[in-house]
């Protein structure tokens, strides 16, 4: 099936592991998230090592209930986290030191029907721009 892949990055004046230790946490990108799709985080679950391994998010839009089970499918401290969502999105998030602080990048991949689903209903790149600028405020404050 094909997919497409959106990619947003924003600058963060803050180091390179302030940012990826933010970014980690499954409760910074729901609440992250805009307030009309009434998003909240269920269950996190954790490694023996403390690493997040999966945690649910729950959304209520358009009048229906879903949950996403979010598998962490990647971790690579102070780099990349990759996160499957079982509802078909791949979220992407990596770090890269810049000259004056640290490149903040997430990126989601999905399938084409769940790309025009997104379209008329969920507008996940104005989300994504958001998410980003809010990480930027609650990182920078925390510096």
């Amino acid at each position: 099936m094909p997919s497409d892949k959106h990619t947003h990055s924003i600058h963060i004046d803050a180091p390179v592991e302030k940012v990826f230790h933010y970014v980690d946490d499954p409760a910074h990108f729901v609440a992250a998230m805009p307030e009309k799709s009434n998003i909240t985080l269920g269950a996190v679950n954790r490694s023996p090592e403390g690493t997040v391994s999966t945690y649910e998010v729950k959304y209520r839009e358009l009048g229906m209930h879903l949950t996403g089970v979010f598998t962490r499918e990647e971790y690579v401290v102070n780099e990349r986290i990759v996160d499957h969502s079982s509802l078909g999105p791949i979220f992407t998030f990596s770090v890269e030191a810049d000259d004056s602080g640290t490149t903040l990048t997430a990126s989601w991949d999905a399938s084409t029907l769940m790309k025009m689903l997104d379209a008329v209903f969920f507008h996940g790149d104005k989300d994504i721009e958001r998410a980003l600028a809010t990480y930027k405020v609650e990182i920078e404050a925390l510096a």
